[in-house]
């Protein structure tokens, strides 16, 4: 008698996750003004993800010399620890008026990663977020975006949920949000580490340190030949060691961390830091003196003092974000096995 009530709520259980599944995989209220957007690629290794977004989806992707809403472009912006980065420029709202999407040469990259990235920080123009759906969108995260460098069925059906009712003509979406603190900044990250083992080993240096100073940083420069100049905002932030679980730096000693963005222009997945706020870290060398995190995997926040503080991880996918909650000294230990081979050897 009583089973029926239970297949019906667990086919209604079923229906709801279904509907979230196929809604759009949103960045922010991020949305471009509508389906026919201008854009600009100067980048050669950037044309099959152009030509994909505009052949697979509802968007009607126009080649423009000047103008554009979406311009692409390779530069080598340096050891800053992303390898692509979207940025949006302007904006109205949410409506977003001008986006970059850019490949940093610093780092070296196949011809289908280079693809990949992309095809993500293009998606991210249009107002996608990273998705485990098996294509770009997902690179890094879930998988490698050298085997995973297009779209897939699911990125195409979430353009066609954003745009649906975004045609020329149309009302205008501009007067709402965007939301207070919506970062403005996606990056593809250089590493991506898939595991706090994986994590551990790509650091130099593990600490537990505190925020002590935040100074404003020279900004990322990147002028392009067409005329295109980009500048991105940093920051020099000093920390005060507590105490070290791999590399040299030790209890007493102090260092200063390279931050991409600031408090005004965030990075997604990397804020601003608090001063007096702790901290582990998981950091490798720039190469002037400074360090910066291994990716926002290698980042958490403390939430009180003591040995028992957990953990609040600055990622928001991945393996990482499953560590929110988790006891300090229960991840150190773990952090502590995860050496001891290397230590052995």
């Amino acid at each position: 008698m009583n089973r029926k009530p239970i297949i019906v709520a667990g086919a209604l259980l079923i229906a709801f996750l279904a509907g979230q599944a196929a809604e759009a995989k949103r960045w922010g209220c991020w949305i471009q003004a509508d389906r026919n957007v201008k854009i600009r690629n100067t980048a050669n290794n950037a044309t099959a993800a152009v030509n994909d977004w505009n052949s697979l989806t509802i968007l009607n992707l126009t080649s423009v010399g000047s103008g554009e809403e979406t311009y692409v472009f390779n530069a080598n912006s340096g050891n800053t620890g992303w390898g692509g980065l979207a940025s949006i420029v302007s904006y109205s709202g949410c409506t977003i008026l001008r986006a970059t999407a850019q490949l940093n040469t610093y780092y070296s990259w196949t011809t289908n990663a280079a693809r990949g990235v992309h095809c993500q920080e293009i998606g991210h123009t249009f107002g996608l977020d990273h998705s485990n759906d098996g294509g770009c969108m997902g690179g890094g995260y879930w998988y490698d975006i050298a085997t995973h460098y297009t779209i897939v069925q699911k990125n195409i059906n979430e353009i066609g949920t954003m745009y649906a009712s975004r045609v020329a003509g149309s009302p205008d979406f501009s007067t709402v949000g965007p939301e207070v603190d919506t970062p403005r900044f996606h990056a593809f990250w250089a590493n991506n580490p898939r595991s706090l083992r994986e994590t551990t080993g790509l650091a130099s240096q593990i600490v537990v340190a505190t925020v002590t100073g935040i100074a404003k940083g020279a900004p990322i420069v990147n002028r392009q030949p067409d005329g295109h100049v980009s500048r991105i905002p940093t920051q020099r932030v000093s920390f005060s060691v507590e105490g070290g679980i791999k590399g040299s730096l030790e209890a007493g000693d102090s260092f200063v961390l390279f931050q991409n963005g600031n408090a005004a222009n965030r990075f997604d997945e990397d804020p601003s830091y608090a001063p007096g706020s702790r901290h582990l870290l998981f950091l490798t060398a720039r190469g002037d003196g400074t360090y910066l995190v291994v990716s926002p995997s290698g980042r958490f926040e403390l939430s009180d003092g003591d040995g028992h503080s957990e953990l609040i991880p600055a990622a928001t996918q991945g393996f990482a974000a499953d560590l929110k909650g988790a006891k300090l000294q229960h991840v150190m230990f773990d952090v502590v096995r995860s050496l001891a081979p290397v230590d052995a050897e």
